[in-house]
């Protein structure tokens, strides 16, 4: 295949202004990066080095927070990098250079880079269980640990608890089950990266699904000489959604006939495909939306009691207060009822008076799950928000923690000392309303498509969205409200 020269212009043309899309595998370089073997573990060694830094030093380095690289790098950098560059733009492509299955990969192919001539794999190679081959489970794994939000991001030993735990459980789930079932239906980093990688503006599709279909071999699922196939239980063929797409390249490894396409595409493509909606799936977006309101009132808010709540250890200094433990049963009603039923059932209310506008015949669940999908670009835009003043007030910290990851007074790189001082935080107000603003004008163009997919009138379409479109005002006022004041 000939490599095709891409203009800045065309580049910039695609990634932002969507007016066509364009096949990364097209460029020489690109095409070589993905296909050659060494590809994926290239970027996950380097990344499995800073995760021992990592849990080494929630367990060994010092109990406060913003000195210790655990708490830093995780709930400071990794977090704002995710949430703001690579989960809208680049799909999930922290899937690719995760850690935490890293392990489990590597035994279940007995080896780190290359398929063995005479390969077998090795564990069990058993499939998930049917009942809950879906993202219940990582719903409800996802909320507990999101109930620790507190002690998560204050608490270094916490994070390396946490962090250490993932990591075991990714490999030993390796042992029993077939490729990734770990990162497919446990992870809980997945669940809400799964979602939002709808909107993200990268994807891999087979350039022409004949071709796929009347090929039998297929080399994506079951692997090749240069490929182990798609750990991701997928069919690369098939792919329609990036939902289950972890970005490894193995599918682009194995095609015989370079029919896979590594795309930049417009934002929020994938709302709009009808196939796998499912009930699990919308309810992570409630969920998603649901704790962003909850984090921005917890850790960015005026009020400290709520932050006091979410502290399962804190003692009272003053008359009336609640306990360690009575408060955090509060903030754990908060977040579970939060997630599971006042968002979704305030939501429901507004799909009700959807239907109710048109009289359609279209069941209320149908509605209530089609229109769900409209709340992933608000969600997202939330998280945005929400991460910005994390790097913009705490960089110094980050420096900080470069010299002395540990907090037992080194100072490697000359930047231990360096004092807190936020940077440009007048700016940051206004990057939230901007991020609010086009979350908000995509869940609403998202939003009309998806009423047209439900009602087939155009008339009743548009009539029928009202409702929905005044919960997404409703909840962008509620974001700048909290951002602002």
């Amino acid at each position: 295949m000939s490599s095709r020269s891409w203009s800045v212009k065309e580049l910039l043309s695609s990634f932002l202004l969507h007016r066509k899309e364009f096949d990364l595998t097209d460029i020489g370089f690109f095409r070589r990066l993905f296909k050659h073997r060494a590809f994926q573990w290239a970027v996950i060694t380097p990344n499995l080095l800073v995760f021992v830094i990592v849990v080494w030093a929630g367990f060994v380095g010092t109990p406060v927070g913003n000195m210790n690289f655990a708490v830093v790098f995780v709930w400071i950098v990794w977090w704002f990098a995710l949430m703001t560059v690579l989960v809208p733009l680049f799909s999930r492509l922290w899937c690719l250079i995760c850690p935490l299955p890293a392990f489990g990969d590597w035994l279940q192919r007995r080896g780190f880079i290359r398929r063995a001539a005479n390969f077998k794999w090795f564990g069990w190679n058993k499939p998930w269980p049917s009942p809950i081959k879906n993202l219940w489970p990582v719903n409800f794994i996802f909320l507990f640990i999101a109930t620790f939000i507190v002690l998560l991001t204050t608490r270094p030993v916490v994070t390396g608890i946490l962090l250490l735990s993932l990591f075991v459980l990714g490999t030993l789930l390796a042992l029993p089950f077939a490729k990734r079932a770990f990162c497919r239906y446990v992870c809980p980093v997945g669940g809400f990266l799964g979602l939002y990688s709808m909107f993200a503006a990268i994807e891999i599709r087979p350039k022409d699904r004949t071709l796929c279909e009347h090929h039998v071999a297929k080399e994506c699922v079951r692997g090749s000489d240069t490929s182990f196939g798609c750990p991701w239980l997928i069919y690369p063929g098939g792919l329609e959604k990036n939902n289950y797409c972890g970005l490894c390249m193995e599918c682009v490894k194995a095609c015989p006939y370079d029919n896979l396409a590594v795309r930049i595409r417009r934002f929020g493509k994938d709302l709009l495909v009808k196939s796998g909606r499912a009930l699990d799936e919308v309810y992570k977006a409630h969920i998603m939306l649901a704790l962003a309101v909850i984090y921005i009132a917890i850790t960015q808010g005026p009020w400290g009691w709520l932050r006091d709540w979410g502290n399962v250890f804190y003692k009272p200094t003053y008359d009336f207060a609640l306990s360690g433990l009575q408060g955090f049963a509060l903030h754990a009603t908060l977040v579970w009822s939060g997630a599971l039923i006042i968002a979704p059932g305030i939501f429901y209310l507004f799909c009700s008076a959807s239907r109710a506008l048109v009289k359609s015949a279209a069941s209320i669940k149908k509605i209530f799950i089609d229109f769900s999908y409209s709340l992933i670009p608000i969600g997202l835009a939330g998280w945005v928000g929400f991460s910005t003043p994390i790097i913009f007030i705490n960089w110094s910290y980050v420096v900080n923690v470069l010299s002395d990851p540990f907090g037992w007074g080194w100072d490697l790189l000359g930047t231990k000392y360096i004092p807190w001082k936020p940077i440009f935080p007048e700016i940051v107000p206004y990057i939230q309303i901007l991020a609010v603003a086009i979350g908000l004008i995509y869940s609403i163009k998202y939003g009309i498509e998806l009423s047209r997919q439900i009602f087939e009138d155009e008339g009743e379409a548009l009539k029928a969205f009202i409702p929905i479109a005044i919960f997404l005002m409703l909840v962008s006022i509620l974001f700048i409200w909290l951002f602002v004041g």
